[in-house]
């Protein structure tokens, strides 16, 4: 592994920038963050003097070419990751970027065939594979100890109130609602269990306007989904039932009810994201009982990260700068890489033409 000291840019520096990217990276011996770049001049200077970061921009390309990065990360709004990603690669840096990676099917695959014709690294930012309790199932369930899996249950169900939550309520900004927010990330965990799904079929529903901000103010009403579930069927045989919505009263904005539920042959368990360091279990005959996540299954391998620091809905998002920083000085692929974001779009768009159309959708890939 190269001991090469790795220097990375931050584009976007909002909400999950600070919560997960920053605080990543800033824990990895020999990473250094050179810059940040945000169009919000306020949001730049008192990121700047939080993270102690001097070299700051409001256009990429000038980050890029006066910081020359060895990697970016990019957690913008969904409409300017392509191109993000497309300067990030003529620059010569690896590229970590939010999801979804793209706003449709036709403009992710753009993007992975971009990653391909390099050799540089890539990766989507689908955090919840890092979550403890998902570490433990994924080993339960490719280790057999479930059995086959006959059906499972996938939900995020969230109380966000019916004022405006910014870019993401808007098709031309986000391509999506819910689904591209919440829902691709179950996608993907779900294939990561379960193999690929082969076809599905799927409802949407808009039931918040979303025209008042916090502060009251009037701004352009919500143009996409707040809710969104679908049944699946994957290629090994398995029944997948998921929903996802943003208007669940007494659910909160923390993980209160994110979970998936594997049924096999042999047993059953539980992942639920607000107890990230256990899993429900239960073989034939028996009750759900609560079974602790194993050591050697709380973080990552080599990861810096102490899981029993801080607040463990927080800390295990910072595998994934982890993840991205190993697979470049390793030189491997990383994972998820940007075919997994692909995937999981490929999915989505088939999500949403089934809803649209009232039919089963088979999904070509």
């Amino acid at each position: 592994m190269s001991s090469k000291t790795i220097r990375v840019a931050l584009i976007g520096v909002g909400g999950v920038c600070t919560h997960v990217h920053y605080p990543g990276f800033s824990r990895i011996p020999g990473v250094e963050i050179v810059g940040i770049c945000d169009p919000d001049a306020s949001l730049r200077e008192r990121r700047s003097r939080e993270w102690g970061v001097q070299a700051c921009f409001e256009d990429v390309d000038d980050l890029l070419r006066e910081m020359k990065p060895d990697a970016v990360v990019i957690a913008t709004p969904n409409c300017t990751h392509r191109l993000l990603i497309l300067k990030a690669f003529a620059a010569g840096s690896h590229a970590l970027c939010e999801k979804p990676l793209g706003m449709n099917l036709q403009e992710t695959k753009e993007i992975l065939e971009a990653a391909q014709k390099t050799k540089l690294r890539h990766m989507t930012a689908f955090t919840y594979r890092f979550v403890p309790a998902m570490n433990y199932l994924r080993y339960l369930v490719h280790s057999g100890a479930l059995g086959e899996i006959r059906h499972a249950r996938f939900q995020r169900l969230q109380d966000w109130g019916e004022r405006a939550i910014g870019w993401r309520q808007y098709y031309d900004q986000a391509g999506s609602g819910e689904l591209g927010d919440m829902g691709i990330h179950r996608i993907d965990f779900a294939e990561e269990l379960l193999g690929p799904i082969t076809s599905l079929c799927a409802h949407t529903k808009q039931w918040a306007a979303r025209d008042l901000t916090n502060s009251g103010e009037p701004c352009p009403p919500q143009d996409v989904e707040d809710w969104v579930a679908w049944i699946a069927q994957f290629e090994n045989g398995t029944t997948g039932v998921f929903e996802m919505g943003k208007l669940t009263k007494g659910f909160g904005p923390r993980g209160d009810h994110d979970q998936a539920e594997l049924n096999g042959t042999k047993a059953s368990a539980v992942y639920q994201l607000h107890n990230p360091h256990q899993i429900l279990f239960s073989n034939r005959g028996e009750s759900y009982r609560i079974r602790p996540v194993p050591a050697e299954f709380l973080k990552r391998s080599d990861s810096p990260r102490d899981p029993n620091e801080g607040d463990p809905l927080i800390r295990f998002r910072y595998d994934q700068a982890w993840e991205f920083i190993s697979a470049i000085r390793e030189g491997r692929e990383c994972t998820p890489s940007f075919y997994h974001g692909m995937r999981a779009q490929a999915v989505a768009d088939a999500i949403l033409a089934a809803a649209e159309s009232r039919k089963w959708i088979d999904i070509k890939f």
